[in-house]
């Protein structure tokens, strides 16, 4: 044999094994002439698109397949001839009628032929397409999903039966990052794919021992890059059989399903983000709903359904002003217009009406919602019921301004019981003016004790004459029927009250020992009540000769609210008698 022939046999056989490789590759191979007709047609090939080899050998693929490019033909096959190879997705028809797309890798070999190796992503296009319908739905409360899926590669090698790793195409080698030298004319378990764990190059060994003895391997494995990066395969090993059935040698390959097992985690954490979500929405107390740019309702939560009355089968798919008062429908236009500017309402406070047309004071907060593209296309709003706070604002300015009205009343007071007090002494003017506070003070204890609603007369009686209650004796007789005055009259009646003690103690029946009170009351229809004060049994009592301070201190007081006050000093003891409108 020549030296040339030796030559030409021994090339030709790194070819033959590539053919046998190509024809029973799992992945679709086929090749086919610049231009013409199919002249190889692997196994892969007809389990992905359904035409046998004897079918489709002879035949122009582009015509076959029905394959729909990304640019024109001639400009693929100007790429070709002038870059030699070219990638990129295709889509092809099966000989069935479903359309498959195809990541494609085409090489232009030195003899003019094109080897065209395909890979099915058809299930990771519709992965992807899941996605983004998912994104599509989801509310704006919601995460929008980044596209998680790339185009990933097929890595494949050749090894020998003693597990030698021979060849390795140039994607598992570029992608990974790196070289021939590497990888190559060693074990292939201890490559550095494998170098981050020491079990996962147990399981190389063992799948190439599995696929020695004629068997498939195939699971989803951790490998590694050359930075260092951890990412996850989807590793198979075939034998490659001879005609005779033995095993010639062996073909790793691997799909890279990082992104897809990222998806899918993601798609589960979005879907429990979702049902958490939905969860929240649905228990609050507040109302909330999702309407779009034409105001029509969405969404309803048992909140709103709550609030407004309407069910959300009532209420989803009704305008929004189902809801809005007719005097106030401007407010909704003008909402939605400043929704479509971008504008977020917050805390704007309104009346809305309920379905049985009652209505109630809301705090809305209004949020524009967009899609996926970052358009807007709706509006989410939150109601809350803000008619309780309404009434406690209303009920707190009513209490303020009668807190004030008191205040002033209680000073005024305060400033004609100083103005009418008078001593001898400081320290006797002192006494004099603590003494009367003193006896508003007691009273307005009375006023707390019924929320400011007044005091019954005779409360306020006890409290002045306490010191003189006993229930051993009668000094003190009170009589009269039970008569709530208001704060003023009240005020007016224990001042009064508290100088005729007071005058009583020093001068009066109060100063001697077996001396009596006697105070009755009466309240006429036409709210005038009539008090008298009677003394007995105290010392001899003369007229003064002039009105003093104590006296004109009652008078002031009664006076003020359209009463007075009659004294007759009689010897055997004062008699007051009193009237004051109540």
């Amino acid at each position: 044999m020549s030296e040339k022939a030796v030559r030409s046999n021994a090339a030709s056989a790194p070819t033959e094994r590539i053919g046998d490789l190509l024809t029973l590759s799992h992945e679709p191979v086929l090749v086919w002439a610049l231009g013409g007709a199919i002249e190889v047609w692997n196994a892969g090939a007809e389990r992905l698109y359904g035409f046998r080899r004897e079918e489709a050998l002879g035949r122009v693929s582009h015509t076959l397949l029905k394959t729909r490019f990304p640019m024109g033909l001639a400009e693929l096959t100007a790429r070709l001839r002038d870059e030699r190879h070219w990638s990129g997705e295709l889509r092809h028809t099966c000989k069935d009628g479903r359309e498959v797309i195809v990541d494609s890798r085409m090489q232009l070999l030195d003899d003019g032929t094109v080897l065209e190796v395909n890979r099915d992503v058809t299930e990771i296009r519709a992965l992807a397409a899941r996605q983004v319908t998912l994104v599509r739905e989801l509310s704006a409360a919601a995460a929008k999903f980044e596209a998680l899926f790339n185009q990933s590669g097929i890595f494949a090698g050749i090894m020998d039966l003693q597990g030698y790793l021979r060849e390795a195409n140039n994607l598992s080698l570029e992608l990974c990052g790196y070289t021939r030298e590497q990888v190559l004319d060693r074990p292939f378990w201890e490559t550095p794919w494998w170098r981050g764990s020491e079990d996962v190059k147990a399981k190389i060994r063992a799948a190439t021992e599995q696929a020695a003895a004629g068997l498939v391997f195939q699971e989803e494995l951790p490998y590694w890059l050359g930075d260092g990066r951890e990412r996850i395969v989807n590793f198979a090993m075939h034998p490659i059989l001879d005609r005779s059935g033995s095993v010639m040698f062996l073909h790793p390959t691997g799909v890279d399903i990082t992104e897809r097992k990222q998806a899918e985690t993601a798609l589960r954490e979005s879907e429990q983000r979702l049902r958490w979500i939905g969860s929240v929405v649905e228990s609050s107390d507040d109302a909330i709903v999702s309407k779009n740019l034409d105001g029509i309702v969405s969404s309803w939560n048992r909140g709103a359904a709550r609030l407004f009355g309407y069910s959300a089968q009532e209420a989803i798919g009704q305008p929004i002003t189902i809801i809005i008062p007719q005097e106030r429908l401007d407010e909704e236009r003008q909402i939605l217009t400043r929704i479509r500017r971008g504008e977020r309402i917050d805390h704007f406070e309104t009346i809305r009406q309920r379905k049985d047309g009652s209505l109630l004071a809301v705090s809305l907060t209004v949020s524009p919602v967009k899609d996926s593209q970052g358009t807007i296309v709706g509006a989410s709003k939150i109601a809350r019921d803000v008619t309780g706070q309404k009434r406690n604002q209303e009920r707190i300015s009513v209490l303020a301004r009668e807190a004030e009205h008191r205040s002033k009343n209680i000073l005024s007071n305060v400033q004609a019981i100083v103005n009418l007090s008078q001593s001898d002494t400081s320290d006797g003017l002192k006494r004099v003016i603590s003494g009367r506070i003193q006896a508003m003070s007691n009273v307005h204890s009375l006023f707390v004790e019924t929320r400011w609603i007044g005091a019954e007369v005779s409360a306020i009686a006890k409290q002045e004459l306490a010191p003189y209650l006993d229930e051993r004796s009668a000094r003190v007789d009170l009589e009269g029927p039970e008569t709530v005055l208001e704060p003023s009259a009240a005020q007016a009646v224990a001042v009064v009250l508290h100088e005729l003690a007071t005058n009583a103690s020093k001068y009066g029946a109060l100063s001697d020992a077996k001396g009596q009170i006697r105070l009755t009351w009466s309240h006429a229809a036409d709210g005038e009540l009539g008090l008298r004060w009677t003394e007995l049994g105290g010392p001899k009592v003369e007229a003064p000769a002039r009105q003093g301070f104590g006296s004109r201190l009652i008078q002031g007081s009664l006076t003020q609210l359209g009463g007075n006050a009659r004294f007759d000093w009689r010897p055997e003891g004062l008699v007051c008698e009193m009237t004051l409108r109540a």
